[in-house]
């Protein structure tokens, strides 16, 4: 039950940050609690993931519902059916392989680590990938930033 959990809520629940990229633009950042994510600077409509940060990501998601199952699993007994647990991974076998599809008709870009700093302006949480992404609010900040 962990695994199931860890894969949804890392898919669904992140955070994610406004900030300039050193020596760059500025960007939309996601990931908890490191950047694993954010736009690709080589072409548009591409992303970049880092995967020496995701798979840290991935660990503290997996602790935290490991944590969270090991309480559950002490005060009430939890029984996922066979035929339950088989539909879960036939959808995420084929959610899967239709990112893995995506990612690589979009030109997106695996790199191990991130290879640059950034100046982060703000944060939040973000569901579904859905949040403000007004960046005007920030141009006093970064123009700010930029003549110093």
């Amino acid at each position: 039950m962990t695994i199931p959990l860890t894969l949804i809520s890392f898919g669904i629940i992140t955070k994610w940050s406004y900030g300039i990229v050193i020596d760059g633009t500025d960007e939309f950042l996601y990931g908890f609690p490191l950047i694993y994510k954010c736009d690709g600077f080589h072409t548009s409509l591409s992303t970049q993931y880092f995967l020496t940060e995701m798979i840290v990501n991935l660990f503290t998601y997996f602790a935290f519902w490991l944590i969270i199952t090991l309480i559950l699993n002490r005060i009430w007994n939890i029984n996922i059916p066979k035929r339950i647990s088989k539909i879960f991974w036939i959808g995420y076998s084929v959610l899967f392989l239709g990112f893995i599809y995506l990612s690589n008709d979009l030109d997106d870009r695996y790199s191990t680590k991130r290879d640059f700093e950034v100046k982060i302006f703000d944060s939040g949480i973000s569901i579904f990938g859905i949040h403000d992404t007004d960046r005007e609010k920030y141009q006093t900040e970064i123009k700010n930033w930029n003549e110093k």
